[in-house]
Protein backbone atom coordinates (compact mmCIF):
# COMPACT_ATOMS: atom_id res chain seq x y z
CA UNK A 1 0.00 0.00 0.00
CA UNK A 2 1.31 4.04 -0.28
CA UNK A 3 0.90 6.25 2.34
CA UNK A 4 1.99 3.69 4.11
CA UNK A 5 2.71 6.42 7.03
CA UNK A 6 -1.26 6.28 7.27
CA UNK A 7 -1.71 2.89 7.96
CA UNK A 8 -0.83 0.40 10.98
CA UNK A 9 0.63 -2.68 10.87
CA UNK A 10 -2.38 -4.17 12.70
CA UNK A 11 -4.50 -2.67 9.72
CA UNK A 12 -1.82 -4.41 7.32
CA UNK A 13 -2.05 -7.52 9.04
CA UNK A 14 -6.24 -7.22 9.01
CA UNK A 15 -6.22 -6.45 5.24
CA UNK A 16 -3.72 -9.25 4.32
CA UNK A 17 -6.43 -11.61 6.75
CA UNK A 18 -9.09 -10.31 4.21
CA UNK A 19 -7.55 -11.22 0.84
CA UNK A 20 -7.16 -7.40 1.12
CA UNK A 21 -10.84 -6.46 1.45
CA UNK A 22 -11.20 -3.42 3.97
CA UNK A 23 -14.46 -1.78 5.12
CA UNK A 24 -15.04 1.85 5.86
CA UNK A 25 -15.46 0.68 9.56
CA UNK A 26 -12.26 -0.88 10.02
CA UNK A 27 -10.70 1.71 8.16
CA UNK A 28 -11.99 4.30 10.86
CA UNK A 29 -11.63 2.23 13.90
CA UNK A 30 -7.84 1.57 12.64
CA UNK A 31 -7.33 5.57 12.78
CA UNK A 32 -8.21 6.37 9.17
CA UNK A 33 -10.22 9.87 8.76
CA UNK A 34 -12.02 10.61 5.94
CA UNK A 35 -9.27 12.71 4.49
CA UNK A 36 -6.89 9.96 4.75
CA UNK A 37 -9.38 7.75 3.71
CA UNK A 38 -9.62 9.87 0.16
CA UNK A 39 -6.00 9.83 -0.42
CA UNK A 40 -5.58 5.99 0.33
CA UNK A 41 -8.74 5.41 -1.61
CA UNK A 42 -6.64 6.92 -5.03
CA UNK A 43 -4.99 3.58 -5.21
CA UNK A 44 -7.44 1.40 -4.03
CA UNK A 45 -10.64 -0.28 -6.17
CA UNK A 46 -14.17 0.78 -4.59
CA UNK A 47 -15.97 -2.80 -4.78
CA UNK A 48 -19.20 -1.81 -3.13
CA UNK A 49 -20.43 0.68 -0.96
CA UNK A 50 -17.91 0.91 2.45
CA UNK A 51 -15.98 -1.65 0.70
CA UNK A 52 -12.28 -1.13 -0.68
CA UNK A 53 -9.78 -3.94 -2.38
CA UNK A 54 -6.19 -2.60 -1.61
CA UNK A 55 -4.74 -5.22 -4.24
CA UNK A 56 -4.89 -7.44 -6.76
CA UNK A 57 -8.74 -9.00 -6.63
CA UNK A 58 -8.64 -12.75 -6.30
CA UNK A 59 -11.16 -15.36 -5.80
CA UNK A 60 -10.74 -15.14 -1.84
CA UNK A 61 -11.02 -11.18 -2.26
CA UNK A 62 -14.67 -11.58 -3.94
CA UNK A 63 -15.43 -13.86 -1.40
CA UNK A 64 -14.16 -11.49 1.69
CA UNK A 65 -16.37 -8.95 0.11
CA UNK A 66 -19.75 -10.92 -0.02
CA UNK A 67 -18.90 -11.83 3.45
CA UNK A 68 -18.21 -7.89 4.77
CA UNK A 69 -20.77 -6.63 2.66
CA UNK A 70 -23.26 -9.25 4.01
CA UNK A 71 -22.62 -9.06 7.22
CA UNK A 72 -21.95 -10.43 10.61
CA UNK A 73 -24.52 -13.68 10.04
CA UNK A 74 -23.52 -13.60 6.29
CA UNK A 75 -22.16 -17.50 4.89
CA UNK A 76 -20.32 -18.48 1.53
CA UNK A 77 -22.82 -21.05 0.08
CA UNK A 78 -23.43 -23.13 -3.09
CA UNK A 79 -20.47 -23.74 -5.22
CA UNK A 80 -17.92 -21.45 -3.53
CA UNK A 81 -18.33 -23.54 -0.56
CA UNK A 82 -18.49 -26.77 -2.23
CA UNK A 83 -14.98 -25.17 -3.63
CA UNK A 84 -13.96 -24.45 -0.19
CA UNK A 85 -14.73 -28.13 1.03
CA UNK A 86 -12.53 -29.42 -1.13
CA UNK A 87 -15.58 -30.76 -3.40
CA UNK A 88 -14.91 -28.57 -6.79
CA UNK A 89 -11.55 -28.59 -8.60
CA UNK A 90 -12.15 -25.12 -10.07
CA UNK A 91 -13.44 -21.80 -8.25
CA UNK A 92 -16.64 -20.74 -9.16
CA UNK A 93 -16.69 -17.52 -11.19
CA UNK A 94 -20.29 -16.54 -9.68
CA UNK A 95 -20.36 -16.41 -5.46
CA UNK A 96 -23.37 -17.06 -3.78
CA UNK A 97 -23.65 -15.39 0.06
CA UNK A 98 -26.57 -16.28 2.34
CA UNK A 99 -27.22 -13.06 4.13
CA UNK A 100 -30.32 -11.83 6.76
CA UNK A 101 -31.02 -8.86 4.17
CA UNK A 102 -30.98 -8.50 0.85
CA UNK A 103 -27.95 -6.24 -0.76
CA UNK A 104 -26.81 -5.22 -4.35
CA UNK A 105 -24.71 -7.59 -6.36
CA UNK A 106 -20.91 -7.20 -6.10
CA UNK A 107 -18.30 -7.33 -8.89
CA UNK A 108 -14.60 -7.80 -7.76
CA UNK A 109 -12.67 -7.86 -10.36
CA UNK A 110 -13.89 -10.89 -13.11
CA UNK A 111 -15.86 -12.41 -10.46
CA UNK A 112 -19.46 -11.54 -9.53
CA UNK A 113 -21.33 -11.87 -5.93
CA UNK A 114 -24.68 -12.75 -5.88
CA UNK A 115 -26.79 -12.32 -2.60
CA UNK A 116 -29.61 -14.69 -1.41
CA UNK A 117 -32.01 -13.62 1.78
CA UNK A 118 -32.01 -16.07 4.34
CA UNK A 119 -29.98 -17.24 7.47
CA UNK A 120 -27.68 -20.30 7.51
CA UNK A 121 -24.96 -21.74 9.95
CA UNK A 122 -21.68 -20.86 8.60
CA UNK A 123 -18.17 -22.37 9.38
CA UNK A 124 -14.69 -21.68 8.62
CA UNK A 125 -12.26 -19.19 8.24
CA UNK A 126 -14.42 -18.35 5.38
CA UNK A 127 -17.79 -19.11 6.87
CA UNK A 128 -19.99 -21.29 4.64
CA UNK A 129 -23.01 -23.62 4.65
CA UNK A 130 -22.26 -27.11 5.24
CA UNK A 131 -21.26 -29.38 1.95
CA UNK A 132 -24.28 -31.64 1.72
CA UNK A 133 -26.77 -28.03 2.05
CA UNK A 134 -23.97 -25.97 -1.02
CA UNK A 135 -24.74 -29.22 -3.23
CA UNK A 136 -28.56 -29.06 -2.47
CA UNK A 137 -28.37 -24.79 -3.47
CA UNK A 138 -26.68 -26.03 -6.02
CA UNK A 139 -29.65 -28.17 -7.03
CA UNK A 140 -31.65 -25.17 -6.97
CA UNK A 141 -30.39 -23.00 -9.12
CA UNK A 142 -28.74 -25.52 -12.02
CA UNK A 143 -29.61 -27.84 -14.40
CA UNK A 144 -29.42 -31.43 -14.08
CA UNK A 145 -26.64 -31.83 -15.57
CA UNK A 146 -24.36 -29.06 -13.51
CA UNK A 147 -26.48 -30.73 -10.58
CA UNK A 148 -25.17 -34.15 -11.48
CA UNK A 149 -21.33 -33.10 -11.98
CA UNK A 150 -21.78 -31.42 -8.53
CA UNK A 151 -23.15 -34.28 -6.45
CA UNK A 152 -20.84 -37.22 -8.25
CA UNK A 153 -17.30 -35.06 -7.70
CA UNK A 154 -18.40 -34.71 -4.33
CA UNK A 155 -19.32 -38.27 -3.47
CA UNK A 156 -16.19 -39.62 -5.78
CA UNK A 157 -13.38 -37.19 -3.77
CA UNK A 158 -15.57 -38.72 -0.87
CA UNK A 159 -16.28 -35.51 0.88
CA UNK A 160 -19.85 -36.92 1.37
CA UNK A 161 -21.78 -39.98 1.02
CA UNK A 162 -25.01 -40.97 -0.16
CA UNK A 163 -26.93 -41.46 3.52
CA UNK A 164 -25.24 -37.62 4.33
CA UNK A 165 -26.98 -36.25 1.19
CA UNK A 166 -30.09 -38.19 1.55
CA UNK A 167 -30.74 -37.02 5.33
CA UNK A 168 -30.62 -33.19 4.52
CA UNK A 169 -32.40 -33.42 1.37
CA UNK A 170 -35.08 -35.44 3.42
CA UNK A 171 -34.52 -32.27 5.68
CA UNK A 172 -36.07 -29.80 2.73
CA UNK A 173 -39.20 -29.11 1.73
CA UNK A 174 -38.37 -29.11 -1.76
CA UNK A 175 -35.18 -29.39 -4.21
CA UNK A 176 -34.96 -28.97 -7.68
CA UNK A 177 -33.91 -32.35 -9.18
CA UNK A 178 -34.10 -34.35 -5.62
CA UNK A 179 -35.45 -37.63 -7.84
CA UNK A 180 -32.12 -37.13 -9.69
CA UNK A 181 -30.50 -36.80 -6.49
CA UNK A 182 -31.46 -39.61 -4.96
CA UNK A 183 -30.85 -41.79 -7.55
CA UNK A 184 -27.15 -40.70 -7.59
CA UNK A 185 -26.92 -41.54 -3.65
CA UNK A 186 -28.52 -45.29 -4.25
CA UNK A 187 -26.48 -48.39 -4.84
CA UNK A 188 -27.53 -48.59 -8.64
CA UNK A 189 -25.77 -45.02 -9.13
CA UNK A 190 -22.10 -46.48 -7.00
CA UNK A 191 -18.86 -45.27 -9.33
CA UNK A 192 -20.72 -42.82 -11.48
CA UNK A 193 -18.33 -39.70 -11.27
CA UNK A 194 -19.23 -37.33 -13.94
CA UNK A 195 -23.05 -36.16 -15.59
CA UNK A 196 -21.79 -37.81 -18.87
CA UNK A 197 -21.65 -41.52 -16.79
CA UNK A 198 -24.75 -40.66 -15.25
CA UNK A 199 -26.72 -40.00 -18.80
CA UNK A 200 -25.18 -42.62 -20.00
CA UNK A 201 -26.62 -44.77 -17.11
CA UNK A 202 -30.10 -42.68 -18.12
CA UNK A 203 -29.98 -42.87 -21.57
CA UNK A 204 -27.96 -45.89 -22.88
CA UNK A 205 -27.94 -48.77 -20.74
CA UNK A 206 -31.17 -48.61 -18.58
CA UNK A 207 -33.84 -47.70 -21.33
CA UNK A 208 -32.19 -50.42 -23.57
CA UNK A 209 -31.93 -52.98 -20.46
CA UNK A 210 -28.26 -53.70 -21.34
CA UNK A 211 -26.33 -55.09 -18.43
CA UNK A 212 -25.52 -53.07 -14.93
CA UNK A 213 -21.01 -52.74 -15.20
CA UNK A 214 -18.75 -52.37 -12.97
CA UNK A 215 -17.72 -48.91 -12.71
CA UNK A 216 -14.32 -47.79 -11.77
CA UNK A 217 -12.25 -50.01 -11.99
CA UNK A 218 -8.31 -50.47 -11.91
CA UNK A 219 -6.61 -52.77 -14.42
CA UNK A 220 -3.03 -52.61 -15.21
CA UNK A 221 -3.52 -49.83 -17.72
CA UNK A 222 -5.19 -47.71 -15.56
CA UNK A 223 -9.06 -47.17 -14.18
CA UNK A 224 -11.63 -47.50 -16.58
CA UNK A 225 -15.27 -45.77 -16.96
CA UNK A 226 -17.09 -48.70 -17.00
CA UNK A 227 -16.18 -52.31 -17.55
CA UNK A 228 -17.86 -55.73 -18.54
CA UNK A 229 -15.55 -57.62 -17.29
CA UNK A 230 -16.57 -61.58 -18.29
CA UNK A 231 -17.34 -59.75 -22.18
CA UNK A 232 -13.66 -57.88 -21.82
CA UNK A 233 -15.11 -54.58 -23.16
CA UNK A 234 -13.96 -51.38 -21.69
CA UNK A 235 -16.03 -48.38 -22.44
CA UNK A 236 -14.88 -44.91 -21.41
CA UNK A 237 -16.96 -41.69 -21.43
CA UNK A 238 -14.86 -38.61 -22.67
CA UNK A 239 -15.89 -35.10 -21.89
CA UNK A 240 -13.26 -32.16 -23.63
CA UNK A 241 -9.99 -33.02 -23.63
CA UNK A 242 -6.70 -31.99 -25.55
CA UNK A 243 -4.41 -34.01 -27.81
CA UNK A 244 -2.11 -34.72 -25.32
CA UNK A 245 -4.77 -36.52 -22.97
CA UNK A 246 -6.40 -38.09 -26.28
CA UNK A 247 -2.72 -39.68 -27.11
CA UNK A 248 -2.58 -41.07 -23.66
CA UNK A 249 -5.85 -42.50 -23.99
CA UNK A 250 -5.00 -44.32 -26.88
CA UNK A 251 -1.89 -45.79 -25.27
CA UNK A 252 -3.98 -47.21 -22.75
CA UNK A 253 -6.46 -48.50 -24.65
CA UNK A 254 -3.61 -50.25 -26.81
CA UNK A 255 -2.39 -51.44 -23.76
CA UNK A 256 -6.07 -52.87 -22.44
CA UNK A 257 -6.11 -54.30 -25.53
CA UNK A 258 -2.39 -55.78 -25.32
CA UNK A 259 -2.49 -57.03 -21.99
CA UNK A 260 -5.77 -58.41 -20.75
CA UNK A 261 -7.13 -58.85 -24.22
CA UNK A 262 -9.88 -56.00 -23.60
CA UNK A 263 -11.98 -53.71 -26.37
CA UNK A 264 -12.29 -50.23 -25.87
CA UNK A 265 -15.57 -48.47 -26.60
CA UNK A 266 -15.57 -44.66 -26.53
CA UNK A 267 -18.30 -42.45 -26.27
CA UNK A 268 -18.20 -38.79 -25.70
CA UNK A 269 -21.67 -36.15 -25.31
CA UNK A 270 -22.93 -35.98 -28.82
CA UNK A 271 -23.21 -39.27 -29.02
CA UNK A 272 -24.39 -40.28 -25.73
CA UNK A 273 -27.09 -37.26 -25.51
CA UNK A 274 -28.24 -37.42 -29.70
CA UNK A 275 -27.86 -40.95 -30.74
CA UNK A 276 -27.66 -43.23 -27.43
CA UNK A 277 -29.48 -45.84 -29.34
CA UNK A 278 -27.10 -46.30 -31.66
CA UNK A 279 -24.62 -46.07 -29.03
CA UNK A 280 -26.99 -49.26 -26.99
CA UNK A 281 -26.41 -50.90 -29.99
CA UNK A 282 -23.07 -50.85 -30.88
CA UNK A 283 -22.66 -51.38 -27.10
CA UNK A 284 -24.95 -54.81 -27.45
CA UNK A 285 -23.09 -55.68 -30.29
CA UNK A 286 -20.08 -55.95 -28.64
CA UNK A 287 -21.14 -57.89 -25.84
CA UNK A 288 -23.02 -60.40 -28.21
CA UNK A 289 -19.82 -60.92 -29.92
CA UNK A 290 -17.83 -61.79 -26.93
CA UNK A 291 -20.18 -63.97 -25.11
CA UNK A 292 -23.07 -62.02 -24.01
CA UNK A 293 -26.14 -64.25 -24.24
CA UNK A 294 -28.57 -60.80 -24.77
CA UNK A 295 -30.79 -59.57 -26.58
CA UNK A 296 -31.42 -55.73 -25.41
CA UNK A 297 -34.53 -54.27 -25.78
CA UNK A 298 -35.39 -51.36 -27.77
CA UNK A 299 -36.01 -48.37 -25.53
CA UNK A 300 -39.46 -46.26 -25.44
CA UNK A 301 -37.31 -42.67 -25.94
CA UNK A 302 -37.50 -42.20 -30.13
CA UNK A 303 -40.04 -41.12 -32.74
CA UNK A 304 -41.69 -43.61 -34.56
CA UNK A 305 -40.44 -42.35 -37.56
CA UNK A 306 -37.06 -43.16 -35.70
CA UNK A 307 -37.54 -46.06 -34.36
CA UNK A 308 -34.98 -47.59 -32.02
CA UNK A 309 -32.26 -50.20 -33.89
CA UNK A 310 -31.06 -52.52 -30.74
CA UNK A 311 -32.77 -55.90 -31.15
CA UNK A 312 -36.08 -55.96 -29.36
CA UNK A 313 -36.08 -59.02 -27.15
CA UNK A 314 -35.69 -59.67 -22.93
CA UNK A 315 -33.55 -58.16 -21.01
CA UNK A 316 -30.26 -59.28 -20.60
CA UNK A 317 -27.77 -60.61 -17.57
CA UNK A 318 -28.11 -57.70 -14.49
Amino acid sequence: MRHAQTVTPALRRLAAAQAGVLTTRQLEAHGITRHGLARLARDWQRVGNGLYLTGPAAWESAAWAGLLRGGSSAVLGAEGAAYLHGAMRDAPGVLRVWARHRHDDLTVGEFQVRFLRGVRTGRGHLPRTTLEESLLDISDHSTEDEAVAAVTGALALGRTTGPRLLAELDGRHRVRHSATLRLLCSAAARGIESALEWRFQQRVLTPHHLPVPDRQVQRSAGRVDVLYDRESLVIELDGMRDHSVWSKDMMRDNEHLLVDGLITLRYGWYAVERAPCEVALQVAQALRSRGWPGPAATCRRRPRDLPCQVSPGVPGRT
